[in-house]
């Protein structure tokens, strides 16, 4: 019997769910035979993508809960997170998409020019940043993930990283 190539999660809005997501995602690819530093590149990729989204909770609605999806693909690993979003996300959204097209910009698969520059507009606190768009950059750089989003016709973001396996 296959073994199965993606493992789904439902995370409430309160957000301590994360480490056993962490947990059951590393224990997921592990059982798939990646190595110990692939895992926590992934588990690395999977904290900054829910973190990302959270930053979308509404917190005057109900609708807040966030779909996670670890996905195995023949020479990539895809990390998306899913979330309900509503009229009050579309600056932070907009934000969002400014922030994915800097890094792109620079052109794949080496957003270096972009981290660079958010670890300089961070100044002195370039080790606490709050700046998800240096975060962004930082999987992208160090963990070579592609970035990537859309907001459906109903009004779910999907927020995604891909990591290429090929070396």
């Amino acid at each position: 019997m296959p073994m199965t190539k993606s493992i789904r999660f439902n995370l409430k809005p309160d957000g301590y769910e994360i480490e056993t997501v962490r947990e059951k995602g590393s224990d997921f690819l592990k059982a798939h035979g990646f190595s110990d530093d692939t895992v926590q590149t992934q588990m690395t990729i999977l904290h900054q993508l829910i973190s990302s989204g959270k930053k979308f909770d509404n917190l005057m609605t109900s609708e807040n809960e966030m779909t996670v999806l670890l996905l195995i693909e023949k020479n990539a690993i895809i990390v998306e997170v899913s979330k309900p979003v509503n009229e009050s996300s579309y600056s932070r959204i907009d934000e969002l998409d400014k922030t994915i097209q800097s890094i792109r910009r620079w052109g794949y698969p080496d957003p270096f020019e972009p981290y660079t520059l958010k670890y300089r507009e961070g100044g002195d606190n370039s080790h606490n940043f709050e700046d998800e768009g240096f975060e962004l950059a930082r999987i992208a750089y160090e963990e070579g993930a592609v970035l990537d989003f859309y907001v459906s016709e109903d009004s779910i973001l999907n927020l995604s990283a891909v990591r290429n396996l090929r070396s």
